[in-house]
């Protein structure tokens, strides 16, 4: 059976300016931490970028979300993720595991330079999706958000996590390419390429300011 035309959904965003238009977008940064956006492989690159998509979010009035990762206590930590801390601390038990990303601890501190200002927003979280056990969706649909610009690290977790999870959703995303960085390029390019043929706009900084700027 056909669809009538009345029953589709309302036009769709084919270009950049659709999907980034100041009335409708907010900017993610995501994980600007020294723990985490502080050990990029790109580190420098993604703060020079994020800067810049700071500076041209602000005289529109785009609102401005940080994700500030904070771990609980190891006691506290589900099995996944003590998996995954072994993994990322090479360890082959969960008693080697040293506890990180704690409150107050320098690794959750946001970058020197980068950080928000007081009427940005932020949304403290433990997971990869900023989605979960926040109040970032509701943020989002009280301010008339449909689109998230994201920058950040990692490129393969946080990042992708959060477009998956925000089309789920029925949010659109567009990844700032050169404002995201991973651990090693490898990683960095294999998310990419993935988002690249998904619904993800993925574009430079230079596309989203010089758009921004019209």
């Amino acid at each position: 059976m056909l669809v009538s035309r009345t029953e589709l959904p309302k036009e769709l965003p084919s270009q950049l300016s659709d999907f980034i238009d100041p009335k409708g977008v907010a900017l993610l940064m995501w994980d600007m931490q020294k723990g985490l956006a502080g050990k990029a492989s790109n580190a420098q690159q993604v703060q020079a970028n994020a800067t810049r998509l700071l500076a041209a979010a602000e005289p529109l009035g785009i609102p401005v979300f940080w994700s500030q990762h904070l771990l609980p206590r190891l006691a506290q930590t589900t099995g996944p993720f003590l998996l995954f801390l072994m993994k990322k601390q090479q360890v082959s038990h969960p008693r080697l595991l040293k506890e990180t990303m704690q409150a107050g601890g320098k690794d959750t501190e946001f970058l020197d330079g980068l950080s928000p200002a007081p009427h940005h927003i932020v949304i403290p979280k433990s997971q990869p999706s900023l989605f979960i056990d926040t109040p970032f969706d509701l943020r989002l649909k009280t301010l008339g958000i449909k689109t998230l610009v994201i920058a950040g690290v990692a490129t393969d977790i946080g990042v992708e996590f959060n477009c998956r999870h925000a089309a789920a959703l029925g949010y659109y995303t567009v990844v700032a390419e050169d404002a995201c960085g991973s651990y090693t390029q490898a990683a960095h390019d294999r998310s990419i390429e993935f988002l690249r043929s998904w619904t993800t706009p993925v574009v430079s900084t230079d596309e989203i300011v010089r758009t921004w700027a019209r």
